[in-house]
């Protein structure tokens, strides 16, 4: 992570140069102003939004200014929020708007997805954006990829889970394609907000939860109720952040403006892949002195949650053309890069196929 975050930086800091090199002087513009609707959880989710509308005002010398709303528009109110006006921006994921289009969903992260240093290669030179934008543009939006986070947790249990035996019939609180392939393992699934997972827990509606990255699950008190935490986070290897806009918006810019946007993007992806990491390592921390225990999962539930995943990729991609093209270019884009990483880096843990062990870490 330490190369993937240096390489990073250094395209930012690239980017930067050319936009000092380039960019008009303070108050040749006037100040565009900007309500951008943040859908993400706040704690490093939310604080990257910050950080990227701040570095926006920064680089533009003040002629841009976002103000960051904190979910004044829900995820399945975003699309017409954008179309009406009533916000300029959202910062989120494109697993967000999967009510408005499903094949957004793989844009965010998915099941035994690439690591971030893959899935950014993938966005920025391997045609994921190109796949993205061409799905975005049958509703009108443009996005701009801007952060990426590592893997989620795996899941938190109230039992610890010895094969796939112990799924079946088992409520569990699961979201996206996570949630479509745990249910055809015989697993009950609820999309529940954060802040009831763990009310869930204490009356007895579930059993398990996976919600997000450790460091955020850790503000959510799961840890002193649920004690086994489960890894691998196969369900979403990653969350890749974005800022989106109409498309008539991205049009309307200055190059200028259009320079800023993109290296503050630069900026922000360059933060949160080093800061993410570190914030996990933390919270591993907190979780050990809790007692918490930490698991592999079994290879045999993985294998059959990875078969349940190309069941559903499948069927995924046989209603939407477009999600087929871009599921069948990432494959290629896949292939090639893990000859590669196979080669170059010894027992490469980003590999599709690198699936983890079946004994407990011990502490």
């Amino acid at each position: 992570m330490a190369k993937f975050s240096n390489i990073i930086g250094a395209l930012g800091g690239l980017a930067l140069a050319l936009w000092l090199a380039a960019g008009p002087a303070a108050g040749q513009e006037e100040v565009l102003r900007w309500r951008m609707n943040s859908l993400l959880y706040p704690k490093l989710f939310g604080e990257a939004g910050e950080r990227f509308a701040e570095t926006v005002r920064r680089l533009s010398g003040g002629s841009f200014v976002i103000e960051v709303h904190d979910r004044l528009v829900l995820d399945q109110d975003t699309f017409g929020a954008l179309e009406s006006g009533l916000i300029d921006a959202v910062w989120g994921s494109a697993g967000h708007h999967h009510r408005e289009d499903p094949a957004l969903t793989i844009f965010t992260g998915f099941p035994f997805g690439p690591d971030p240093a893959s899935f950014t290669a993938w966005m920025q030179v391997g045609g994921g954006a190109e796949a993205l934008q061409a799905i975005y543009a049958r509703h009108g939006m443009k996005s701009l990829y801007c952060g990426i986070l590592p893997a989620e947790g795996g899941g938190w249990f109230l039992e610890p889970i010895e094969g796939i035996e112990d799924l079946e019939g088992l409520a569990m609180r699961s979201f996206g394609y996570g949630a479509r392939v745990l249910r055809k393992l015989g697993v009950i699934t609820y999309e529940l907000p954060g802040q009831e997972i763990r009310p869930a827990f204490e009356t007895g509606l579930i059993g398990a939860a996976e919600f997000s990255l450790p460091s955020i699950d850790a503000d959510l008190g799961i840890a002193e109720i649920a004690k086994h935490l489960y890894f691998p986070g196969w369900q979403q290897p990653v969350t890749s952040l974005e800022i989106l806009m109409p498309e008539r918006s991205w049009a309307s810019l200055s190059d200028h403006h259009k320079t800023v946007l993109e290296a503050a993007c630069g900026d922000t992806l360059s933060w949160t892949a080093s800061e993410a990491v570190m914030r996990q390592v933390d919270a591993l921390a907190r979780f050990r002195a809790m007692g918490v225990k930490f698991h592999h999962w079994p290879d045999d539930v993985l294998l059959e949650l990875r078969q349940a995943w190309d069941e559903v990729i499948a069927e995924e991609t046989a209603g939407d053309p477009l999600l087929a093209k871009a599921w069948s270019e990432y494959l290629r884009f896949r292939d090639g890069y893990a000859g590669w990483q196979s080669r170059a880096y010894a027992d490469w843990a980003g590999s599709a196929w690198h699936a983890g062990e079946s004994e407990p870490i011990e502490d």
